[in-house]
């Protein structure tokens, strides 16, 4: 059992896809990506930890260099199936969001 207090970018990869969208780690800025491996112009951002040690800024970035901050998840003292469970959450009404733009 491990004992680290908060999700990290290797749980989220191995995460199943929601909707069509699977993470991925971005080989450029190292942040976890998510997308739907179709060329529709729009990516989540979304990498536990980033700027800071149990939170995870989710953003929306687009092809044309918009870039949307939309959430930011703070885990506090909740378990890791708690903030998982919230991650996919997010994400899932994130994902929902864009695809009914498109």
């Amino acid at each position: 059992m491990s004992n680290k207090k908060f999700i990290q970018v290797e749980d989220v990869l191995k995460m199943e896809s929601i909707r069509g969208y699977s993470p991925s780690l971005d080989s450029m800025s190292g942040c976890l990506e998510w997308n739907n491996g179709e060329d529709m112009g729009k990516y989540i951002y979304a990498t536990p930890n980033w700027d800071k040690e149990g939170h995870c800024p989710v953003s929306i970035y687009t092809e044309e260099g918009d870039y949307h901050d939309v959430a930011l998840l703070r885990w506090g003292n909740w378990s890791i199936e708690q903030q998982i469970t919230r991650y996919r959450e997010v994400l899932s009404e994130v994902i929902d969001t864009i695809l009914e733009k498109s």
